[in-house]
């Protein structure tokens, strides 16, 4: 199987290539365009309880979409519900934490779970539960805006809101910007300290903020 992201990274989509028998399962409404040899599975994936866990609490679809090509190959161009940036993240029998909706597509092989954020997560008024994608294979993920990739050693503090993904070596706990008025009227609220060792995937936007701004036109 052969991918390549295009039009990135503002409006990026994932292009893939498969030969006979690969397989790519994608989030439900991700596919823009295909060849017409391919066939599609739509299924739970899971039982329907987990999955209807993972819809509830960690933002994504009760059910996917698994395309192969009958025949000798087949093409299939998928795009995220909002404009931004495509990661490829290959795994190897490793795992890599995600936030709520930003699973885009995987190798079959890759496994999701719904992973507890703790009390934490739900004072920062992002959810309370993240992805895990556990597994070996291909692993593509997405956010709004520009996702930023950085090597964490140490500590490093974010944005809540601004938080994609994040590798098993990092824990995070959820702290105020400062003291009280800080809290209240600089506009930031809460942040995610992190500590350990591992990559960091932030975006350069959020949609929640884009949406404040555009409720501010909005007559009233």
């Amino acid at each position: 199987m052969k991918h390549e992201i295009k039009h990135g990274p503002s409006f990026a989509s994932l292009h893939v290539e498969l030969d006979k028998g690969d397989e790519v399962r994608t989030e439900a409404g991700s596919m823009v365009a295909m060849s017409s040899n391919m066939d599609i599975q739509t299924k739970v994936y899971g039982s329907f309880l987990k999955a209807l866990i993972r819809k509830l609490l960690g933002g994504e679809s009760i059910f996917q979409n698994t395309y192969s090509p009958k025949g000798e190959g087949g093409s299939l161009v998928l795009s995220p519900s909002v404009p931004g940036q495509i990661v490829h993240y290959p795994l190897s029998g490793s795992s890599v934490v995600l936030q709520a909706s930003a699973f885009l597509a995987s190798s079959p092989q890759i496994a999701l779970k719904t992973k507890y954020g703790g009390l934490k997560s739900m004072m920062s008024g992002e959810g309370l539960f993240l992805l895990e994608a556990k597994g070996t294979g291909d692993l593509w993920f997405n956010a709004y805006g520009n996702i930023v990739e950085i090597e964490v050693d140490g500590e490093y503090v974010v944005d809540t809101g601004h938080i994609v993904a994040f590798e098993p070596g990092l824990n995070f706990k959820v702290k105020k910007i400062g003291g009280l008025k800080s809290t209240l009227l600089s506009g930031e609220g809460f942040v995610a300290r992190f500590n350990g060792k591992g990559k960091l995937w932030i975006q350069s936007r959020t949609v929640g903020s884009l949406v404040s701004w555009l409720e501010g036109l909005l007559p009233h």
